[in-house]
């Protein structure tokens, strides 16, 4: 997929980058892919990349190439769910034994992915008040917190925090 550089404003750079005519019909403008699986060459032989669409597909690699490009990135990732990649940024950056400061407010999905999932797996976390860094600083564990999970603003309360003074 094409990709425009850095030097390209970023309008062009939304319009254009992850984009490429389609090789069988000619159109400018990707489709949408609407398929679960693809034919294979045999096992294990991918023809032109893909297999199934969880794991990848044409549509879902030309969004996340403009992504990318958009925010500077060398890659960009999509997720079917804001809780799939919630936990799949978890798994990346913490492992069992971590321990992870959370909104006391966060949204439920997210409280629920923390005690429901991520305990489980071994990953304690301490809920705090994110809008007051008196309260923060007493759940942060040295030696332990791997990440100080911010949501702001917040679901359903709209709690602010304020995210250049906790990531100092």
């Amino acid at each position: 997929m094409s990709t425009p550089s850095q030097r390209h404003g970023f309008s062009t750079r939304a319009i254009h980058a992850g984009q490429e005519p389609d090789p069988l019909t000619g159109a400018v403008v990707p489709p949408i892919y609407q398929v679960s699986t693809y034919k294979q060459d045999g096992v294990g032989g991918l023809r032109g990349g893909y297999e199934y669409s969880r794991s990848a597909n044409p549509t879902r690699s030309a969004l996340e190439e403009c992504l990318a490009s958009l925010e500077g990135g060398s890659r960009g990732f999509a997720f079917a769910s804001g809780l799939a990649a919630e936990d799949t940024v978890l798994r990346a950056l913490c492992r069992p034994g971590d321990h992870a400061v959370t909104p006391n407010d966060a949204y439920g999905g997210t409280y629920r992915l923390f005690a429901q999932v991520a305990g489980p797996w071994g990953l304690a976390h301490s809920p705090a008040d994110l809008g007051d860094l008196d309260a923060v600083r007493p759940a942060v564990r040295p030696g332990e917190t791997e990440v100080l999970w911010a949501e702001t603003p917040t679901n359903p309360l709209l709690g602010v925090g304020h995210i250049a003074r906790l990531a100092r």
